[in-house]
């Protein structure tokens, strides 16, 4: 019989340096052909919207399965024979997991040397974006932009406090990543929110605030100037990574050139020109869902609070 873990719960056991190291784990094992992700399909009924997404295992011989409409989020953990082993609410496991797959991707994109941060938003997914990075030793400061200033304030001063690192508050988004390594977009908008003309040599790009077609947060010039664009599942980019797909129709950018996270996921980092622009564009997949759903089942069972329905 399974579990169920209520939100709290769920947030408290998925500690977020062993999510990192699980989620590299998970994708390495895709990036050999022992794991499997589905990409997410969006279901429309009427004036409703479920969102489906999965991945499965069988190193870890569990499988996963996320739903969520416009604000109920729910995670059912499976092991590979069938049986139900959880029921957890997801909806701050899908931020923590966000920030992790990010993580996996900057430490084997980025220079080596990079530490200074610039983010662009301050909403709950910018946090743990913020939060990742610092579980695997990255980041020395973080500049923030966001348009509404008193929020702006509030996150940098929380942030500061969580990070445990230098956190101030920008004037503008181009003033937020001039002197920056690592660019993060976090936000939800339908038009550009990063140029191409602000970001310096070898700067590396975590875009993961547009994850429908309609949305976009970075300058195409980006995506062309980039020499490694990374995304999390290639087939999902193509329905949902507007600014891919936008430049791919357009015959500026073949699909081949785009890498799967799995295949650099528990590499040592890949060998870069040190001044050049590197990007990974993140959506959120079911394997990321899969690996922090076993850390929070695997940590809660240990607890010994939790007892099958």
């Amino acid at each position: 019989m399974p579990i169920y873990l209520k939100e709290q719960d769920a947030v408290e056991f998925a500690d977020m340096r062993t999510v990192v190291a699980v989620l590299r784990n998970t994708l390495a094992a895709q990036g050999n052909g022992t794991a499997v992700n589905i990409p997410r399909r969006r279901l429309d009924f009427g004036k409703g919207r479920l969102n489906v997404m999965a991945g499965g295992s069988s190193v870890s011989s569990r499988h996963v399965v996320k739903c969520y409409g416009s604000s109920a989020h729910h995670m059912l953990l499976y092991s590979t024979d069938g049986g139900l082993l959880a029921i957890m609410e997801a909806g701050g496991l899908g931020a923590i997991r966000t920030g992790a797959a990010s993580a996996v991707a900057t430490e084997v994109m980025a220079r080596r040397d990079a530490g200074r941060i610039g983010l662009i938003g301050a909403g709950r997914q910018a946090r743990t974006q913020i939060l990742a990075l610092r579980a695997i030793g990255i980041g020395t400061e973080v500049a923030v932009f966001a348009r509404d200033p008193s929020k702006r304030k509030a996150f940098c001063k929380e942030l500061q406090t969580e990070a445990g690192l230098p956190v101030w508050e920008a004037a503008s988004a181009q003033d937020a990543v001039r002197r920056a390594d690592i660019v993060i977009t976090a936000t939800t908008s339908n038009t550009p929110v990063l140029m191409n003309a602000w970001l310096a040599p070898g700067t590396h790009v975590n875009a993961m605030g547009a994850n429908a077609a309609n949305r976009r947060e970075l300058d195409p010039e980006i995506v062309l100037r980039a020499s490694l664009i990374v995304t999390d599942d290639i087939a999902q980019a193509k329905v949902e990574a507007a600014e891919l797909i936008d430049l791919a129709q357009a015959g500026h950018l073949d699909w081949e050139k785009v890498v799967p996270l799995c295949r650099l996921a528990g590499l040592p980092g890949t060998s870069r020109d040190p001044n050049a622009i590197t990007l990974f564009k993140s959506l959120g997949i079911g394997l990321e869902d899969l690996a922090i759903a076993s850390v929070v089942y695997d940590r809660g069972m240990a607890s010994g609070r939790f007892k099958p329905l």
